[in-house]
């Protein structure tokens, strides 16, 4: 169990037990706000909601760029699904952001260079579009968006969305070498779901492109270490510069995606960064596609089901 100012007490904390790396982690954590956990009633029985019945969604929506109302809209009316019916979702983002109840920036909190939105004057802030939408959240802040005490205080990081409560949150930080990184497990009915961002580039002493695959390796063993058994949705953005051959994704792969996934993808080629995993049962298939339409972001949302 992990203690900070940044962790809250509405989930449970796994971290490094690495001193250094636990220092490290500390002071990016002074420089968020708390993990924000809000839920919505519902008539259904959780419970009673099998895999099937939910749409999954794996996207980085570039520090509040992507226009989730929008791409929201359209996922329900079908048009991502080739007609399937949308009832039930779960949206796993990668950078989402936070413009209200952020700390000030203290000397010794870390921050990262602040990425502003492409439509100034404000990013989505995750909070406002999940209650504005009716969704349960868990967002996790993973890092400051600015590392300048002129710098607007908003902090970015993951988060889960859905038409389902989410209950049984954890928080996953991850060994690294520059920024925080901490990924979210929770589940929605009897599915667990878990959202995971990797570094994209290695610390400033190594030959950053070439060694962050062996920093992306260390990472996704230490979130597989913590990943529940039984039903599971994984979706992330890996960074694996390299593609499907490196080992973060192969890995995750052999880790989660023991359920067949047919991948229908805009653009295939060789830098392929956003993935989903299953793990559904006997006898079950998934599916996934990766959108055409950006929606504002740099990403592809990736839009998937289980059949």
């Amino acid at each position: 169990m992990s203690t900070g100012s940044c962790r809250s007490p509405g989930l449970e904390w796994r971290a490094p037990e690495d001193p250094r790396e636990r220092a490290r982690l500390d002071a990016w954590c002074a420089g968020v706000g708390d993990a924000a956990i809000h839920g919505t009633p519902t008539t259904d029985d959780p419970g009673a909601i099998g895999i099937e019945a939910i749409t999954f969604v794996s996207w980085n929506v570039h520090v509040g760029n992507g226009d989730i109302r929008a791409f929201v809209r359209d996922l329900k009316s079908g048009a991502h699904t080739g007609g399937r019916a949308v009832g039930h979702y779960v949206l796993m983002l990668q950078e989402a952001v936070r413009t209200g109840g952020v700390p000030p920036l203290t000397p010794d909190a870390s921050g990262a260079a602040r990425i502003a939105p492409h439509a100034p004057p404000h990013p989505v802030d995750i909070v406002d579009i999940s209650r504005e939408l009716g969704l349960s959240l868990i967002y996790v802040p993973s890092m400051r968006n600015g590392a300048s005490p002129t710098d607007p205080a908003e902090d970015r990081g993951n988060a889960i969305l859905s038409t389902l409560p989410l209950s049984e949150p954890v928080a996953v930080e991850l060994p690294g070498e520059r920024q925080r990184r901490v990924v979210i497990i929770a589940k929605a009915s009897a599915i667990s779901i878990a959202v995971v961002h990797l570094d994209a580039l290695g610390g400033g002493q190594r030959l950053r492109l070439f060694w962050t695959p062996w920093m992306r390796d260390t990472q996704v063993r230490s979130a597989a270490a913590v990943l529940p058994h039984g039903p599971l949705v994984l979706g992330g953005d890996l960074n694996t510069w390299h593609g499907r051959d490196e080992f973060a994704a192969r890995f995750f792969d052999r880790q989660v995606g023991v359920t067949p996934v047919t991948i229908d993808r805009a653009g295939l080629g060789l830098r392929v960064l956003d993935y989903m995993f299953f793990r559904a049962g006997p006898d079950k298939r998934a599916r996934y596609r990766q959108l055409e339409r950006l929606y504002g972001s740099d990403h592809r949302p990736l839009v998937g089901w289980v059949e």
